[in-house]
C-alpha cells in the first residue's frame, strides 16, 4: 500500500463559509424560489398600476380628468364665494327707527336670507350685475359640459355590453345623445346617469339669479307754485290741498329748505318729463313744478303724492305709475299718456306747451308749467346674494364632482363613445352576430326589433341582398320617432310662446294713436308688462325659477337639435369612408393613421355656429322673462317694506327676438336634413349592430368557414397591434371574395364600389 506524503488529507479540506443574507437577496440564483414568485407579483403589480395612472390622463379618461377639475374649480368658487359673505356679511343698514312699518320690515330681514354685495347708484349695481351673470354663465356652461361628457360616457356601451346584447338583437347607439341605452348599461352607471342629469336642474332654475340686483323706488310727492320759493320766508307761505284744507307739510318744508340752499336741480319740461314718466323713481324725491298761473304769490299747491307702484295692488285697475304728468289734456290723450313711456309723451311737450290740472274741492285748476325744479336722492339700488340659492347650488355641483371624480378614479373600461371607436374595435375584433349582413341599415335593424317585440313575421336579416346605388337623405340618419319628437317640441314650444306674446300685447293694448310697446328695450319693462294678478307668487325663489323656466326649457330644446345634428353629421362621415380612404376619428389617443374626436362630437363648421346661436337664443330668453324685484321708499327717504315686491317681467321685442331666432334655427335644421349623403353608402347611423355587420374584413359569405379571425378575449399583444387594420387609414367597399355572393366591409386593403343589381351581398 503506497503511503502518501505531506499533511493529512482532512487539512487540505477547504473549509465554507456561510454566505450572509446581504449577498443571498442580491443574488438571483441563491433567492428562494417564493421570494423569487413575490418579486414578479410586484413588479407586474406596479407596472400594471404605472399603466393605469397612465391611462388615467389619456383620451377619455384625459377629457373626464379636466371634467372633474372644471367641476371642482366651479365648487371651490361658489364655497368660497359663500363664505367670503359669510364672513364679511353686509346686511341692510338702516336703522331700524329709521323705518316705516317695523315689524313688516323685521319680517322681510327674517326671511330675505340674503346679503348685500354692494349698494349705490344703480347704473353702477346694473353693469356689475352683468359682469357677476357673465362670470355666472361662464362657470355654468363649463360646469354643464363637463356634466354632459360625463353622462355621455356613462351611456356610451362598453365592448363588454354590446357583447352580451346583440346576440338577443339588441343594439346600443353610438356617439349620439341616447335614452334607448339606458335600459341596457349595468345599474351602477344608470344611477351616476341620473345623478348628473337631475343634478343639472337647479343650475338652470337658479344658478343664474342667485346674484341678483333691486331696485329702489321712491314715492314723491309733487308742489306747484311760482319761481320766488327760495325768497319767501317759510312763516309767509301757505299750501294748499286739494281738499281745499290750508296747512303746512313737513315735506313741503324739506323742500323749502333745499331751495334756500341752492340743492335742487332745473329740469326744462322735456326733461323733467324724460327724469319723471318713469315706472320707478330712483334718482328724486321731490318735485317743485314751476308756474306763474297761481295768483297768490306766496300759495303754494300740493297737487298729488306719487306712490311706489307695485303691480301686486294694481291688478284691478289701469296701471298708471306717472298719471298725474297726463291730466291736463284731453281724456284721450290722457288714456295714452298714462298707457305710454317716456319716449311717447315727449313729442306733446317739445314746444313747452305743458298744462298741469290740480282737482281741488271746488273745481279743477289748470296750471301751464314753465320748468321744473327737483330734489335728488341718493340711489340705494343693491346687488344681492342669495343663501339659499347658493346653498343648493353647492349641494349639487358636489354631487357633480363626485361623480366625475368616481369616473376617472373607478372606472377602467373604455366606454364605446365614437363610430371611429365602434368601427375600430370590431375590427380588431369582429362581431360574429352580424358577420351576413354587410348591407344592414339602422332602420332593418329596428324594424326587425319592433317585429320580434310584437311577435310578427321577420324577414331574415343575414341573406343576401341588392345594393341601391343612391344616396339617402340626412333625415334618414335619425329615427322617425326622434324626428318626431323633436318636431312636435319646437313647434309646441313656439306656439306657446306666440300664445302667450299674443295674451299679453291684447292685455297691455295700444294707446289712442295705435303705437304698441314695441319701444322698450330689450330686458327692459314698464308698468304694463309688469306681470301681476291675486294668485302671482311674491317669493324670491318662486318668481326666481319661473323667470328661469324657459331656460331649462330651451335647454332640452336644444338637447333635441343637438341630438338630430349628431346624428347627420356622424351618417355623413361614415358616408365618406365610402368616396376616400381616411383614418378613424376616435376618443382615446390616436395610434396610426387615426385622428382626434371632434369637439362637441361636431364638425367645427356646425359646432361653432350652433354654439353661437344657442348662446344668443340663452341671452334673447334671459331679455324676454326676468325678474323685478323693488325696496320702496316713502316721501320721507325712510324704507317702507309694505311696498316692497319681486315679480316678473317680460319685453315683447324680446319674445319676438327670440321665437324668430329659434324658427331661424331649426328652419335650418330642416333645411340641412334635405341634403343627400356623398355615397350611396347604408345608414348605419348610431346602430352598433349595423355598424358592426359593416366591420368583417376577413369573412367570405361563399365560404363556409365564415371569419378567419375573431374570438371572445381583446388581444393585447405586439404583433396584433402591428396587423391591427383599424390604425391604417380605411375605406368602406366591396372587397375580394371568391363566389358568386359579393361582400362589402371596411377595410385597409383594395375596394371598390359595389354594383347594383347585378351582384347580391351578404
Amino acid at each position: 500500500m503506497l503511503e502518501r506524503d505531506g499533511p493529512d488529507l482532512e487539512h487540505d479540506a477547504t473549509e465554507l463559509m456561510p454566505i450572509r443574507n446581504q449577498f443571498k437577496i442580491s443574488d438571483p440564483l441563491l433567492k428562494p424560489e417564493e421570494d423569487l414568485e413575490k418579486e414578479a407579483t410586484q413588479k407586474q403589480r406596479s407596472r400594471l398600476i404605472s399603466r393605469v395612472s397612465e391611462r388615467r390622463f389619456e383620451g377619455w379618461k384625459f377629457t373626464i380628468f379636466c371634467a372633474f377639475i372644471a367641476s371642482l374649480v366651479v365648487l371651490f368658487f361658489n364655497i368660497g364665494f359663500l363664505l367670503y359673505c359669510v364672513v364679511h356679511p353686509k346686511h341692510d343698514a338702516i336703522d331700524l327707527y329709521s323705518v316705516k312699518n317695523q315689524d313688516a320690515y323685521r319680517e322681510t330681514i327674517k326671511h330675505q336670507l340674503s346679503t348685500i354685495l354692494y349698494e349705490g347708484e344703480c347704473d353702477t349695481v346694473h353693469h356689475l350685475s352683468i359682469g357677476f351673470h357673465l362670470l355666472i354663465n361662464v362657470l355654468s356652461t363649463a360646469l354643464l359640459s363637463a356634466s354632459n361628457f360625463g353622462m355621455q360616457c356613462l351611456a356610451a356601451p362598453t365592448r363588454q355590453n354590446i357583447d352580451r346584447r346583440h346576440p338577443k338583437g339588441h343594439w346600443f347607439d353610438i356617439g349620439v345623445p341616447s335614452v334607448h341605452n339606458l335600459s341596457n348599461i349595468p345599474g351602477k352607471r344608470l344611477c351616476l346617469w341620473l345623478c348628473l342629469a337631475f343634478s343639472s336642474l337647479p343650475f338652470h332654475l337658479m344658478y343664474n339669479s342667485a346674484i341678483y340686483s333691486t331696485t329702489s323706488a321712491t314715492a314723491y310727492d309733487i308742489f306747484a307754485g311760482p319761481s320766488s320759493l327760495a325768497q319767501k320766508n317759510l312763516s309767509s307761505l301757505s299750501l294748499i290741498y286739494p281738499s281745499g284744507q290750508w296747512g303746512m307739510d313737513s315735506s313741503f318744508q324739506e323742500l323749502y329748505s333745499a331751495a334756500r340752499n341752492g340743492s335742487l336741480t332745473r329740469l326744462n319740461n322735456s326733461g323733467c318729463i324724460d327724469a319723471f314718466g318713469v315706472t320707478f323713481q330712483t334718482a328724486y324725491k321731490k318735485l317743485w313744478v314751476v308756474t306763474d298761473d297761481i295768483k297768490e304769490n306766496d300759495t303754494y299747491s300740493f297737487v298729488y303724492e306719487n306712490p311706489v307702484f307695485s303691480p301686486l295692488f294694481n291688478t284691478n285697475q289701469d296701471p298708471s305709475p306717472y298719471a298725474w304728468l297726463c291730466d291736463g289734456w284731453s281724456q284721450s290723450i290722457s288714456s295714452h299718456c298714462k298707457r305710454a313711456s317716456s319716449p311717447e309723451i315727449q313729442p306733446r311737450t317739445a314746444t313747452d306747451d305743458w298744462t298741469l290740472s290740480v282737482p281741488n274741492a271746488y273745481n279743477t285748476t289748470e296750471y301751464r308749467i314753465q320748468y321744473c325744479m327737483a330734489e335728488k336722492k341718493e340711489q340705494s339700488c343693491k346687488l344681492q346674494y342669495s343663501f339659499p340659492l347658493t346653498i343648493v347650488v353647492i349641494v349639487f355641483n358636489l354631487v357633480k364632482t363626485s361623480v366625475l371624480a368616481y369616473m376617472w378614479f373607478g372606472i377602467s373600461t373604455s366606454p364605446i363613445l365614437t363610430i371611429g371607436d365602434a368601427i375600430a374595435s370590431f375590427l380588431h375584433r369582429p362581431d360574429p352576430h352580424s358577420q351576413n349582413g354587410c348591407l344592414l341599415t339602422s332602420r332593418d335593424v329596428k324594424e326587425m326589433y319592433q317585429r320580434l317585440y310584437t311577435n310578427l313575421v321577420v324577414k331574415p336579416l343575414h341573406q343576401p341582398r341588392a345594393f341601391e346605388d343612391t344616396p339617402r337623405r340626412w333625415s334618414t340618419a335619425a329615427s322617425a320617432r326622434r324626428w318626431i319628437f323633436s318636431i312636435l317640441l319646437w313647434v309646441l314650444a313656439i306656439i306657446v310662446c306666440l300664445i302667450l306674446l299674443i295674451y299679453g300685447l291684447h292685455a297691455v293694448g295700444e294707446n289712442a294713436n295705435g303705437t304698441s310697446p314695441w319701444s322698450q328695450s330689450l330686458g327692459s319693462s314698464n308698468s304694463r308688462t309688469l306681470i301681476n294678478g291675486d294668485s302671482w307668487p311674491t317669493s324670491l325663489i318662486s318668481n326666481v325659477m319661473i323667470a328661469n323656466s324657459p331656460q331649462l326649457i330651451f335647454s332640452f330644446l336644444y338637447f333635441a337639435f343637438n341630438g338630430l345634428l349628431i346624428a347627420m353629421t356622424l351618417a355623413t362621415e361614415w358616408s365618406g369612408y365610402a368616396k376616400h380612404r381616411k383614418g378613424l376619428r376616435v376618443s382615446n389617443n390616436p395610434r396610426g393613421a387615426q385622428r382626434t374626436n371632434y369637439f362637441l362630437s361636431i364638425p367645427y363648421r356646425f359646432s361653432i355656429p350652433l354654439l353661437v346661436i344657442s348662446t344668443l337664443l340663452h341671452w334673447l330668453i334671459s331679455q324676454s322673462l326676468f325678474m323685478v324685484g323693488v325696496e320702496g321708499f316713502g316721501t320721507d327717504g325712510l324704507r317702507d317694506p309694505s311696498t316692497d315686491f319681486v315679480t316678473c317681467g317680460w319685453s315683447p321685442v324680446g319674445i319676438v327676438c327670440a321665437v324668430v331666432v329659434g324658427v331661424v334655427m331649426f328652419s335650418c335644421l330642416l333645411w340641412l336634413s334635405q341634403r343627400r349623403f356623398d355615397s350611396a353608402m347604408p345608414v348605419a347611423s348610431s346602430c352598433s349592430l349595423a355598424i358592426a355587420a359593416a366591420c368583417h374584413p376577413t369573412f367570405d359569405p361563399n365560404f363556409q368557414g365564415g371569419e378567419n379571425r375573431g374570438g371572445a378575449e381583446d388581444v393585447d399583444s405586439e404583433e396584433e397591434e402591428e396587423d391591427d387594420m383599424s390604425l391604417l387609414p380605411v375605406q368602406w367597399g366591396a372587397i375580394p371574395v371568391h363566389g358568386s355572393i359579393g361582400h362589402c366591409s371596411f377595410t385597409s386593403g383594395d375596394v371598390e364600389m359595389p354594383q347594383k343589381g347585378e351582384v347580391v351581398y351578404q
